[in-house]
């Protein structure tokens, strides 16, 4: 295949629709991601979101209270995406399902939202307030859910014996860095990970690979 033929990733359609304070939320999202913090503009945040620069200071005061804001609500989405609480359950085999569940719902999330997956690794990679904020406000909850949901589905022999924190990333390795960095696949691969049924064959082929056969 030559690379004029190879597939491209769909460009994301712009913030639309909503609220103004919707909007600027989700742009900041986008804008923090592309850029890192240091080098996001406000003013980028506001022409992408189509909103006046003087909204994002009457909305939100400072660049770091807009950060919060915009990781607080892709969390929130994230949260009702899940569905349900990682918590221990007494019924035989539904640890196996709820994993299922919850490993299907973050790859469609992640694929709505590479943005997310792009500005956590981002955040993720240095010791700094916003990795520990971002940890101690959102990621460690989910975390110590999806440690209880691992150890019980491995009590009951679901899972291998692996260190839970081994699962917790290998799961979120495997889920979302491929739409993190669509353009590579699509430019290696010829394969459009944005493209529509993509999520769900993908979904399955991570299910099967961390759970094996239901």
């Amino acid at each position: 295949m030559t690379k004029s033929k190879r597939a491209r990733p769909r460009r994301r359609a712009q913030p639309a629709g909503g609220s103004t304070q919707e909007r600027i939320l989700a742009a900041a999202l986008e804008v923090f991601a592309e850029q890192g913090f240091d080098g996001a503009k406000t003013r980028d945040i506001a022409e992408r979101a189509g909103a006046n620069l003087g909204l994002i200071n009457y909305y939100f005061a400072t660049k770091e209270k807009l950060w919060q804001a915009a990781v607080a609500s892709a969390f929130a989405e994230l949260q009702r995406e899940l569905g349900e609480p990682a918590e221990p359950s007494s019924a035989e085999g539904d640890e196996r399902a709820r994993l299922e569940r919850l490993l299907r719902r973050f790859v469609h999330f992640v694929a709505r939202r590479p943005a997310f997956m792009r500005l956590m690794n981002d955040e993720g990679k240095r010791d700094g307030p916003r990795m520990r904020w971002l940890a101690d406000h959102h990621v460690r909850p989910l975390s110590d859910g999806l440690r209880r949901l691992v150890e019980g589905a491995q009590a009951r022999g679901a899972l291998p014996p692996l260190p839970a924190v081994s699962v917790h990333y290998i799961a979120l390795g495997a889920a979302g860095l491929l739409f993190s960095q669509a353009p590579e696949c699509a430019y290696l691969n010829g394969v459009d990970p944005t493209a529509e049924g993509f999520a769900a064959a993908h979904a399955d082929a991570l299910v099967r690979l961390l759970l094996g056969p239901g």
